[in-house]
């Protein structure tokens, strides 16, 4: 069983209600009466013909409309209109010729052209007026649904981005684990640890929409442990971090993606030496995070352009979360990849 819905219905209520104290008003002033004397019976007047009014408008609003937004059906829309005003319109003078036959003598006849003008000019301002209203809220409405509509597809696809964030990203620590694995390094144990530390991370800290600065950069330096592990003496790694406020809100896994790919594309693509630097600067909310690797030139490491499906994945994000106060900027040059992201955390 439907609720009553009492807030509209006081709505309605109130509409009309002001509607007939400022019709009776307007009695007033043009018939030269004395306002605060006949308001009171002006009002009473106009509530005789508001039943036909009431009729009539809440007759546009649940057949007329919905015959308006449905464009097929224009000719049967014009013909109720046109029928609908002119029985509205009868009815109207059968009520005040009640009025005025019961109540006060008839200031003019009843099919007189100067009182069937007014009528239809009243049942037009009233029937706009609501119809007006009507349609504000309506396209009101609307706007509502269409912007939950464009949240909903926005947070469905940032989901699906970050749920191929997390398997991707796990995968690819999954095989830094085979390889110690396969060696039978005594380091194993600790990259074991390493990765229960990340997984944690992923699966349970990285729910929530944002997560602290200070978070995002632990699990940078996990990551960069544990890759120490797989490459030994032929990785260097330079990490720098400045962090002004740890607290800071930021996404979560929105910079590992950008390290993961430089020992992807840089230590996992080439033969030799490797060097990665990696700076992390949180000042005033002002986010700088650079990661630079050494690429072999006659290789191709898949960092060329826009890199692979882990920056443009970052991009993309970027683009959902942070639209107008992020900067992401790729290149290579000189045997190097560098990936600049500058972000404004301020919310």
């Amino acid at each position: 069983m439907a609720r009553i819905n009492w807030i509209r219905i006081s709505y309605h209520l109130l509409f009309w209600i002001v509607y007939l104290l400022l019709n009776g008003l307007v009695v007033c002033v043009m018939e030269g009466r004395n306002i605060s004397s006949y308001l009171l019976p002006a009002t009473y007047r106009e509530a005789f013909s508001l039943p036909v009014k009431l009729a009539f408008t809440y007759f546009i609003f649940y057949f007329i409309i919905p015959l308006y937004l449905d464009r097929s059906k224009l000719g049967k829309l014009v013909v109720m209109s046109l029928i609908s005003f002119a029985i509205a319109t009868l009815l109207y003078r059968v009520l005040l010729w009640g009025y005025f036959t019961w109540i006060e003598p008839m200031p003019f006849g009843f099919f007189r052209a100067q009182g069937m003008i007014l009528s239809v000019f009243d049942l037009y301002i009233t029937i706009t007026s609501a119809v007006i209203i009507k349609m504000i809220k309506l396209r009101y409405k609307s706007q509502e649904v269409e912007e939950t509509l464009i949240k909903e597809k926005l947070q469905s696809e940032l989901s699906f981005l970050r749920a191929q964030t997390n398997p991707h990203f796990l995968f690819n620590t999954l095989n830094n684990l085979f390889v110690l694995a396969r060696k039978k390094s005594e380091k194993t144990a600790d990259a074991i640890m390493m990765l229960s530390k990340i997984m944690r991370f992923v699966l349970y800290e990285c729910r929530a929409p944002r997560i602290a600065v200070a978070d995002e950069a632990k699990v940078i330096r996990d990551y960069i442990e544990l890759e120490k592990l797989r490459y030994n003496k032929r990785l260097t790694v330079d990490y720098q971090e400045s962090i002004d406020n740890p607290h800071a809100a930021i996404a979560p896994l929105l910079l590992i993606p950008l390290v993961e790919n430089s020992f992807k594309h840089g230590a996992g693509a080439t033969t030799g030496d490797v060097y990665i630097s990696i700076q992390l600067t949180l000042q005033n909310n002002q986010l700088l995070f650079s990661v630079h690797n050494t690429v072999e030139n006659d290789l191709d490491t898949g960092q060329n352009g826009s890199g692979g499906i882990g920056l443009k994945n970052v991009q993309r994000q970027l683009d959902l979360l942070y639209p107008e106060q992020s900067e992401l900027t790729t290149v290579r040059e000189d045997g190097l990849f560098k990936a600049d992201l500058t972000v404004d955390l301020t919310e």
